[in-house]
């Protein structure tokens, strides 16, 4: 089987269940790890800034000595570690596996998303909408045993991918850019992330979140 450049399945013939091989997907933390050690160099400077202006006070603020440095450096490097935390937990737990017949793909908490035997899978489609303000492609697998399931190809190692579609044998087909309202028409029950449907209301509530954060952080120090 044939793939796009993007990494999506071209249509194929579909295959025996009893021929199906073994295959396990494992998550693919590449881009966010990259854009981690990218971003490291910055992220240590910003810590470093923020530990020392808490310490030694700005302008008119009086500085909170050896706590505020703490505080501080902890201020930025505990978003850092949640990331890390999220990533390795996604590493940990989630997966696609095609074993004995049955595809089986599970999140980072370890929730089984999809259970459906092979014989009740009735396509695997490409789709584009919204996501983060852009238009990357997706793939939604559906089945009459279970609700429509949403799968980010960049989320995934690509050869293992590649080896699942190759088993499972199925037919791909490409319904182009969606909007939210046909996306859920097309594929009725489908989970779609909250924060990219309601892109407005999460993108106000993160900026509120960073500022009660920032102000917690900045008064901490005289708290303790």
């Amino acid at each position: 089987m044939t793939m796009r450049p993007s990494g999506e399945p071209l249509s194929t013939e579909p295959a025996d269940e009893e021929d199906l091989p073994w295959v396990a997907v494992r998550p693919d933390n590449g881009p966010s790890r990259s854009l981690l050690i990218k971003g490291s160099p910055l992220i240590a400077i910003g810590a470093l800034r923020m530990g020392l202006m808490m310490a030694r006070g700005r302008g008119t603020s009086a500085g909170s000595g050896p706590t505020g440095l703490v505080v501080g450096l902890l201020a930025v490097l505990f978003p850092l570690l949640c990331m890390v935390l999220l990533n390795g937990l996604r590493w940990a737990n989630a997966g696609i596996r095609l074993e004995d017949g049955v595809l089986t793909v599970r999140d980072r908490w370890n929730r089984r998303v999809l259970h459906a035997p092979v014989s009740s899978v009735t396509g695997v489609h490409t789709i584009k909408a919204p996501f983060d303000g852009s238009h990357n492609s997706r793939i939604v697998i559906t089945s009459r045993s279970h609700k429509p399931v949403l799968v980010d190809p960049r989320l995934w190692d690509a050869d293992g991918l590649h080896r699942l579609w190759q088993g499972l044998g199925l037919s791909f087909q490409d319904h182009g850019f969606l909007t939210w309202p046909l996306l859920r028409k097309r594929f009725p029950g489908i989970a779609l992330p909250w924060r990219h449907v309601h892109i407005a209301v999460s993108t106000l509530l993160i900026v509120l979140g960073c500022i009660a954060y920032i102000a917690l952080i900045v008064n901490l120090p005289f708290l303790l």
